[in-house]
């Protein structure tokens, strides 16, 4: 089976933070000419422009994590799809109107992914 779940949360996280760089440019310019030590909390618009792009910058370490994973051993432990999944059903619900749908497919494929490969394995 081809690798594609990291690869896909990776490319989720790229997205997340091009938008954050395009909505939050002045937070975010902000935040690098403030010198960013202590640049964030108590200026108006800049928590949210830095944790905003800071998760997508979560997202691609996720995302790479999870592609080496699918490398090295083809499935994930069953605790992360599980997890991830959740996370990703509470993003959809909590707001409906967002790129969280966007994890819905790696989720999915977190969660089938090991029972491919213990049939595999059996065959």
């Amino acid at each position: 089976m081809r690798r594609w779940v990291g690869r896909w949360i990776a490319a989720v996280g790229v997205v997340h933070c091009l938008v954050g760089l395009m909505v939050f440019s002045g937070p975010l310019t902000e935040i690098v000419t403030s010198g960013i030590w202590n640049s964030v909390n108590g200026y108006k618009g800049r928590p949210l422009a830095f944790w905003f792009v800071f998760a997508g910058l979560l997202t691609i370490v996720f995302g790479l994590t999870a592609d080496w994973i699918e490398k090295e051993r083809n499935h994930f432990p069953s605790i992360v799809g599980y997890l991830f999944f959740s996370l990703t059903a509470l993003a959809i619900v909590a707001m409906p109107l967002s790129g969280g749908w966007l994890l819905l497919p790696p989720a999915v494929g977190m969660l089938l992914k090991p029972r491919a490969g213990a049939r595999n394995v059996a065959a």
